[in-house]
């Protein structure tokens, strides 16, 4: 059986629905919010023809404030597309402009980017009051693998769940017959042909389980057993499953089934310890990373402090806390064509009053908005750095937040 495995990290994932959640929020008046879905291969002369095209149509909308902002909108687009020169990341582009003010008759037309963490598929021009992220929600869902084994003495039950969806990898019977033997055979006799009859057993749920996981051990998150009685403490005692996979048991717990029905219950009953074990990876984290500070001065902290050691290389894993709602304003000067990156820390940020450090000319485009984890983790896979993204769920995660500003970085080298 091969398993379907999509090659997200959860810190990818949380960043990317993050970003969709804010652009959820904007609403538009009419329909002024336009999203253009961009899948690798597209023909440039095909989608900047179909821009110019909407510019155009776009003359007949009736309101002028409205015709006004679908207009700005379509040559924000057409602007960075040509900045970029048209060059789309491997999985596509998705681009989102439009008027975000809430005060009506206030103009803030702004236009924001991502980078699908899957290949993107659709093709699309949308036109509407809210942006259009349907193609991409599904994206961002859990994709976490898992080894499901219900078992008791008859039967047993494989599963592979993949995200919010399980598939059967495997059912057994055992064939080991019942504590009441046929007639002229021995006690003896009979106890032993019933343990060979468990043994094959064991050893036959066991291999279907390395055949399937060894392959994707890397990708595995755990393994959780479940099922009525001991049975599933005999099975694992025999020491017959992969040692790889045997340490990545996550725990056993009782259902009252080991079919189909089985494994639902399994998956269930498995919400409490697969968020357990979640939390504790993150105290692990940040533990270690105040561990490197206090003792060893291989970890560093602060916005100023881990973009230097990225910029060198120093880091191996890069800790940004969730709460972070920064946005990272890229400019181009109209007047000398040079570029610019602001990191904004405020809601009240306007772009509109900076001026281009070079030249002073108040003739700054802005570009693009970008969410500031999504910057951090685009910089830190330059330099091979891994992204680890905390939450504030827990005390040593609300502890990073607060204390050391949800930003730090372990180290390569010091």
């Amino acid at each position: 059986m091969a398993l379907k495995l999509e090659e997200v990290t959860e810190s990818e994932r949380i960043i990317f629905n993050k970003k969709l959640a804010k652009l959820a929020k904007f609403k538009g008046r009419g329909t002024e919010l336009i999203s253009v879905y961009i899948p690798l291969g597209t023909d440039r002369g095909t989608v900047m023809g179909q821009l110019s095209e909407e510019i155009s149509q776009s003359s007949n909308i009736k309101s002028p404030a409205t015709r006004k902002n679908v207009q700005g909108a379509l040559r924000k687009i057409t602007s960075f597309l040509k900045q970029i020169d048209f060059k789309i990341p491997k999985n596509g582009l998705v681009v989102f402009a439009g008027n975000i003010s809430e005060q009506e008759g206030k103009s803030d037309i702004r236009l924001f980017t991502i980078k699908p963490p899957l290949e993107l598929k659709t093709k699309l021009y949308w036109c509407d009051s809210e942006f259009h992220l349907a193609p991409l929600k599904e994206m961002g869902e859990h994709k976490d693998v898992y080894a499901l084994i219900t078992i008791d003495k008859n039967e047993a039950t494989i599963a592979v769940l993949i995200g919010k969806k399980y598939e059967i990898a495997g059912s057994f019977t055992s064939g080991v017959a019942g504590k009441s033997r046929a007639g002229g055979q021995s006690a003896k006799r009979f106890e032993h042909l019933r343990e060979e009859a468990a043994q094959e057993f064991y050893k036959r749920i066991s291999e279907k389980l390395n055949d399937v996981f060894l392959p994707y051990e890397d990708k595995l998150k755990g393994v959780i057993v479940g099922g009525p009685g001991v049975t599933k403490n005999y099975f694992l005692e025999k020491d017959l499953v992969d040692h790889r996979l045997k340490k990545k048991i996550l725990g056993q717990i009782d259902t009252s089934y080991t079919d189909d029905s089985g494994i639902r219950e399994l998956i269930q009953r498995s919400e409490t310890l697969l968020k357990d074990t979640a939390m504790m990876k993150e105290r692990m984290l940040v533990n270690k990373f105040l561990e490197e500070i206090a003792r060893t001065g291989l970890a560093v902290f602060g916005e100023r402090e881990v973009n230097e050691a990225l910029e060198i290389g120093k880091v191996a894993t890069l800790l940004l806390s969730e709460e972070i709602g920064w946005s990272v304003f890229r400019f181009h000067c109209e007047q000398c064509g040079s570029f610019r990156e602001i990191v904004s820390k405020s809601l009240s940020f306007n772009p509109g009053r900076e001026k281009c450090i070079k030249c002073g000319s108040p003739q700054l485009e802005t570009v693009e908005e970008i969410d500031y984890l999504d910057f951090m983790l685009e910089k830190a896979q330059q330099t091979g750095a891994e992204v680890e993204i905390i939450s504030t769920e827990t005390q040593e995660g609300m502890q990073f937040y607060r204390a050391f500003g949800g930003i730090g970085a372990m180290l390569r080298f010091k």
